[in-house]
């Protein structure tokens, strides 16, 4: 029985593998020109301005003419043109930021996998908060927290989990996922970790009604009963 369930466990994890992984026919340089574009679709939903969201996914949509259809390649490149082709079309902002979410994730999977040409600093941010608490990942190229799921409404809310381009990210982290091991017996896991809670440590700190102030009539969110005591916001910290 060991036996029949070893291959089995061992296709499962391809499998999974496989899943995250993109098309050998995506080329760095190739992401670099999506970059940008991304980056004011970013932007834009965070400084609230639909409009320039719109003009950054068109301009996304441009680059996305000279995507690789090779094979398996074809689905991927649909994966990444058709959440940027509803907010580029959209009148809803609402509907603009749940694309650029499926937008996000596309590319923040593309650029972990495949990588960048160039030492443009990227940073994957996450809001705990986003769509009714389900949360939200997305990049930027600074670590100043700016939400483009909540724009103005709650701006700085989230918080960078990792560098994943750029001139200083962590050149030891694999597209296989292997973990390099220190001579101090960490792993770069526990060295991530690590980095994660001096930046938490770092966010800044506000009394508990304050807290409860800027998340007012905000969908997920739990007013407390201990309004003196300071603590970094719950909406960063996770």
């Amino acid at each position: 029985m060991k036996k029949k369930l070893l291959p089995m466990a061992l296709g499962l994890l391809l499998s999974a593998s496989a899943a995250f992984a993109h098309s050998d026919a995506f080329k760095p340089e190739f992401v670099d020109t999506l970059v940008a574009p991304y980056l004011a679709i970013q932007k834009a939903l965070a400084s609230d301005d639909l409009d320039a969201a719109k003009t950054g996914a068109n301009s996304f949509l441009d680059a996305m003419k000279h995507a690789p259809h090779e094979g398996e390649a074809h689905e991927q490149a649909a994966d990444l043109s058709t959440p940027a082709k509803t907010i580029a079309d959209t009148g809803d902002i609402k509907a603009a930021r749940s694309s650029f979410l499926a937008l996000s994730h596309e590319m923040i999977s593309l650029v972990k996998h495949v990588g960048t040409s160039k030492d443009t600093d990227l940073f994957v941010a996450h809001c705990p908060m986003a769509f009714g608490g389900k949360g939200g990942d997305w990049m930027q190229s600074d670590k100043e927290v700016t939400n483009p799921y909540y724009g103005a409404m709650m701006l700085h809310c989230g918080s960078i989990q990792k560098q994943v381009s750029g001139e200083h990210h962590d050149a030891m982290e694999h597209h296989d996922g292997a973990m390099e091991h220190h001579e101090d017996g960490e792993t770069d896991e526990d060295q991530e970790h690590q980095h994660m809670m001096m930046m938490q440590k770092q966010s800044s700190t506000m009394s508990q009604a304050k807290l409860d102030a800027i998340h007012a009539g905000v969908e997920g969110y739990k007013k407390t009963e201990t309004a003196s005591t300071s603590q970094s916001m719950g909406c960063c910290a996770q």
